[in-house]
């Protein structure tokens, strides 16, 4: 048989279950707050998750946006360059004038790209009924090199709206086609 324990021996050990249930407590808390801030991050990382989802699928529409718009840019532009060779061609066969007179008259830096530009003309007249005038550009390379119209480089735009010293010969040169194409 066990001895009695005396009233303070009592006292001590039920001071000491007491503290060490405040301490299972206590612990049982940070393990409760522990466990609830695992959720609180595993919950976080799937929202992440999902937002860098909804993010890489709007930027790869707006990439497809941006292809979308550059291309049409790049049709368009294409348009205008066929524009600017089938002008250049016009002023040369039908306003009588030479590659260099079209030069000039076009602020264009050379007789060169002059020719270059007329001859561009031609082909797109001859090929424009069968095929679309094509540029090749950053991202893609033209499908038939001969349709596509590279830009006119070294042109100088007249924004001050005045006009060029060879006007006066358009008219003159535009009469001369006219006696040469009736004789």
């Amino acid at each position: 048989r066990k001895p009695r324990r005396s009233t303070r021996v009592s006292q001590n050990l039920e001071r000491a279950r007491q503290r060490n249930a405040e301490q299972l407590a206590e612990q049982k808390k940070r393990e409760q707050l522990v466990e609830d801030n695992l959720v609180e991050f595993v919950d976080a990382g799937e929202v992440i998750a999902a937002e860098e989802t909804a993010l890489e699928d709007k930027v790869s529409g707006l990439h497809r946006k941006i292809e979308q718009v550059r291309s049409e840019s790049t049709e368009r532009v294409a348009g205008e360059h066929a524009r600017q060779a089938a002008a250049a061609l016009a002023i040369h066969e039908h306003g009588g004038r030479s590659a260099a007179q079209v030069a000039e008259l076009l602020e264009l830096r050379s007789e060169k790209e002059a020719r270059r530009l007329i001859n561009i003309g031609r082909t797109g007249t001859a090929t424009q009924a069968t095929s679309r005038v094509s540029v090749p550009g950053e991202h893609e390379p033209a499908t038939d090199r001969e349709t596509a119209v590279p830009p006119v480089t070294g042109v100088r735009h007249m924004s001050s709206g005045a006009v060029p010293p060879d006007t006066a010969m358009l008219d003159d040169a535009s009469q001369e086609g006219g006696r040469r194409d009736a004789g």
